[in-house]
């Protein structure tokens, strides 16, 4: 056999030598009629969707995406055909550098079709019925061996029993329990969700202790607006933090939780309910004694709400991911203020009239492709008094940075903060960004979520695709790791049997939290060191299940 030329140096040392002397190969840029005096451009293969060319030392090099993936050359990932630029879709993607990140996503290419900035999200459930598979009635997105008539009937879901002793409800909804039963189970929740729609203002018991900050906002022309770049001496926790990588409180990386924050978009529905119940099953817990808890990022395209309350009840976040979830994905660039509020504040109303979510539990929003959409959306943001947002796309092309801690908007954020444009260009006072944060796939390639990069075979390959990233965080900075994905990527068995296994691993250690992003802002105001951390009230067992 040959020996394999070592191309680590494409995508750094930590990537397998051997896995990426199988995806690149030396090519004629002659035959190519492509110029590689410029290092770093990325080109779409002129025939082959799946393949991409990229110029290193004025040499081409040749990458194939893994079957069934077209690549992006604005997010420089693979990525569903929907969502990608290269192929029919999409831009001939020639002669765009690394440099270009900062895509304006309304810009129209030459031939004629809109530049795709997905940036991981998959269509899903929201795909145009045009983007099917060949010869199938299935969606491109959804396995062959997914019924879609099965979704409707949550009575086939399975149920898995828990010490409900800590969830209350009101009166008014006990005698919807099954007649018999001593204890809740998820079907019994999901049961007292129903009646409680007829109920206004119901008791719960388990919202978390949430600071009124935001409450006290002022009107944005009475802001006073600040020159210059964000300065830490003038912008202080709790209500103001600038963007960068130092750690809050000035606290050692040791001396600092590391934070995780596992979250779903798009709509709750059964066919992802099941996926919900194993992840979050009762018996996992934090180092406080806590269960661990995640984050539902809700649109109202195909989803039932009477799964909602369950997921609520059990301690999940639930937060605003839109009322229509539009298509294209141009369209959230271009939206006007009140079409941002109708679907932003829209989205919330419908989860408190229809799924009985208390109205101030709703305090986060994530807007659909992570498309931002400017000063309109912001100012939708603010207005309607959301805590936080987290839609910005950030982070080095390659690995070796340290990651980004959240910020609030008070100053006008730097570009390299906001990498898909377009991004606000006025101040938000007490705002707060949780950025989402590039991945870096098996092939050292980046994504801005999980499910966006180059998948991998099984779920051992998967398990070190989650550890790899999060050493990353918990072995520099420890600023909060965002595992963002989108409920549908389980669908593909081993990548949930691999998240779930890293929940595990994740619960070994005692400096580790898996929180919502709303308790992550709390810690942000609050920075308290990992030896306190277990009394630290936000992140208390109020209405969840405790092993206490």
């Amino acid at each position: 056999m040959s020996a394999r030329k070592d191309y680590s140096h494409l995508f750094g040392s930590s990537v397998a030598v051997l896995l990426l002397a199988v995806l690149a190969t030396p090519v004629s840029s002659e035959r190519l009629g492509i110029k590689c005096g410029d290092n770093g451009a990325f080109y779409c293969h002129d025939t082959d969707p799946g393949s991409f060319t990229r110029c290193i030392g004025h040499e081409l090099y040749l990458f194939a995406c893994p079957e069934g993936l077209h690549f992006n050359t604005l997010s420089q990932t693979c990525d569903w055909p929907e969502s990608a630029d290269c192929g029919s879709h999409g831009a001939k993607g020639k002669n765009l550098k690394v440099n270009q990140i900062m895509h304006d996503a309304g810009k129209e290419e030459k031939d004629g079709a809109s530049a795709s900035a997905s940036f991981g999200h998959s269509g899903g459930a929201h795909t145009p019925a045009s983007a099917t598979v060949s010869g199938g009635d299935n969606p491109w997105w959804r396995p062959d061996d997914v019924d879609p008539k099965s979704w409707e009937d949550v009575n086939q879901l399975e149920e898995i029993p828990f010490d409900g002793s800590s969830v209350s409800v009101s009166a008014s909804v006990s005698g919807k329990k099954k007649a018999g039963g001593s204890g809740n189970s998820w079907k019994d929740i999901s049961s007292a969700a129903e009646g409680a729609k007829s109920v206004k203002g119901h008791g719960h018991s388990h919202s978390i202790a949430i600071s009124d900050t935001a409450e006290k906002r002022p009107d944005l022309e009475n802001v006073q607006w600040h020159e210059g770049p964000c300065s830490p001496s003038e912008c202080k926790p709790p209500n103001c933090r600038c963007p960068g990588t130092d750690i809050p409180g000035g606290l050692s990386p040791k001396s600092t939780p590391q934070m995780v924050m596992l979250t779903f978009d798009d709509e709750v529905s059964a066919a992802y309910y099941g996926y919900f119940q194993r992840l979050f099953r009762p018996g996992r817990y934090n180092a406080n004694g806590c269960p661990v808890r995640g984050c539902l990022f809700v649109s109202g395209s195909g989803t039932d709400y009477d799964l909602v309350y369950p997921m609520y009840a059990m301690g999940m976040e639930i937060a605003s991911h839109t009322l229509s979830h539009k298509f294209p994905h141009t369209w959230w660039a271009t939206a006007s203020y009140q079409e941002y509020v109708d679907e932003v504040e829209g989205m919330r109303k419908k989860l408190v009239s229809e799924a009985s979510i208390p109205y101030e539990a709703i305090k986060g929003f994530r807007v659909p492709f992570l498309q931002v959409g400017g000063d309109n959306m912001y100012k939708a943001l603010y207005d309607n008094k959301f805590t936080y947002d987290t839609s910005m796309f950030t982070g080095s092309v390659w690995e070796g940075s340290d990651p980004i801690w959240p910020f609030t908007l008070d100053y006008t954020v730097p570009e390299q903060f906001c990498q898909h444009k377009p991004c606000p260009v006025k101040q938000y006072p007490g705002l707060w960004e949780i950025p989402v944060q590039r991945w870096y796939g098996v092939d050292g390639i980046s994504c801005a979520m999980p499910d966006g990069c180059t998948a991998s075979g099984d779920a051992e390959e998967d398990l070190e695709f989650l550890r790899s990233n999060f050493k990353r965080y918990y072995e520099s900075n420890r600023a909060p790791l965002g595992i963002f994905v989108h409920a549908r990527w389980f669908h593909s068995e081993h990548h949930l049997d691999a998240l779930d296994r890293f929940i595990d691993e994740l619960m070994s250690l005692e400096d580790v939290y898996i929180v919502t992003p709303i308790q992550v802002i709390e810690w942000m105001k609050n920075p308290t060191p990992v030896e306190e951390v277990k009394s630290f009230k936000p992140w208390s067992c109020e209405g969840s299940v405790s092993r206490r």
